[in-house]
Protein backbone atom coordinates (compact mmCIF):
# COMPACT_ATOMS: atom_id res chain seq x y z
CA UNK A 1 0.00 0.00 0.00
CA UNK A 2 1.41 3.39 -1.20
CA UNK A 3 0.85 5.87 1.12
CA UNK A 4 -0.55 9.61 0.10
CA UNK A 5 -0.12 12.62 2.08
CA UNK A 6 -3.35 14.68 2.92
CA UNK A 7 -2.61 17.56 0.81
CA UNK A 8 -4.11 20.23 3.18
CA UNK A 9 -0.64 19.21 5.28
CA UNK A 10 1.81 21.70 5.61
CA UNK A 11 4.34 18.94 5.49
CA UNK A 12 3.32 17.95 1.90
CA UNK A 13 3.01 21.82 1.03
CA UNK A 14 6.89 22.02 2.27
CA UNK A 15 7.70 19.49 0.20
CA UNK A 16 5.88 20.55 -2.98
CA UNK A 17 7.62 23.74 -2.62
CA UNK A 18 11.03 22.03 -2.44
CA UNK A 19 10.80 19.93 -5.18
CA UNK A 20 9.58 22.96 -7.50
CA UNK A 21 12.56 24.75 -6.25
CA UNK A 22 14.76 21.58 -7.01
CA UNK A 23 13.52 21.22 -10.45
CA UNK A 24 13.70 25.01 -10.92
CA UNK A 25 17.52 24.73 -10.81
CA UNK A 26 18.23 21.89 -13.85
CA UNK A 27 15.58 23.34 -16.36
CA UNK A 28 16.29 26.91 -17.06
CA UNK A 29 13.38 27.23 -19.58
CA UNK A 30 10.89 27.37 -17.01
CA UNK A 31 13.05 28.77 -13.99
CA UNK A 32 11.02 31.49 -12.97
CA UNK A 33 7.42 29.89 -13.06
CA UNK A 34 8.84 26.66 -10.57
CA UNK A 35 10.33 29.21 -8.52
CA UNK A 36 7.08 31.02 -8.23
CA UNK A 37 5.12 28.20 -7.73
CA UNK A 38 7.74 26.79 -5.43
CA UNK A 39 6.83 30.27 -3.46
CA UNK A 40 3.10 29.93 -3.95
CA UNK A 41 3.56 26.32 -1.71
CA UNK A 42 5.97 27.87 0.54
CA UNK A 43 3.98 30.64 1.86
CA UNK A 44 0.33 28.29 1.72
CA UNK A 45 2.52 25.57 3.95
CA UNK A 46 3.46 28.91 6.70
CA UNK A 47 -0.20 30.07 6.52
CA UNK A 48 -1.51 26.57 7.71
CA UNK A 49 1.36 25.98 10.06
CA UNK A 50 0.82 29.08 11.61
CA UNK A 51 -3.12 28.11 12.04
CA UNK A 52 -2.43 24.68 13.20
CA UNK A 53 0.09 26.09 15.46
CA UNK A 54 -2.65 28.99 16.66
CA UNK A 55 -5.31 26.18 17.05
CA UNK A 56 -3.34 23.91 19.02
CA UNK A 57 -2.18 26.58 21.50
CA UNK A 58 -5.95 27.45 21.86
CA UNK A 59 -6.90 23.71 22.75
CA UNK A 60 -4.12 23.88 25.15
CA UNK A 61 -5.20 27.21 26.68
CA UNK A 62 -8.59 26.07 26.82
CA UNK A 63 -7.85 22.89 29.04
CA UNK A 64 -6.20 24.17 31.76
CA UNK A 65 -8.29 24.90 34.49
CA UNK A 66 -9.89 27.94 36.09
CA UNK A 67 -8.26 29.92 39.31
CA UNK A 68 -10.24 32.14 41.02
Amino acid sequence: MVFMPNKSTADYLFEKAEQCFRRSRSNSTVRVELEALGNVFMVKAVELDVKLQNLAKANYTAALPVRA
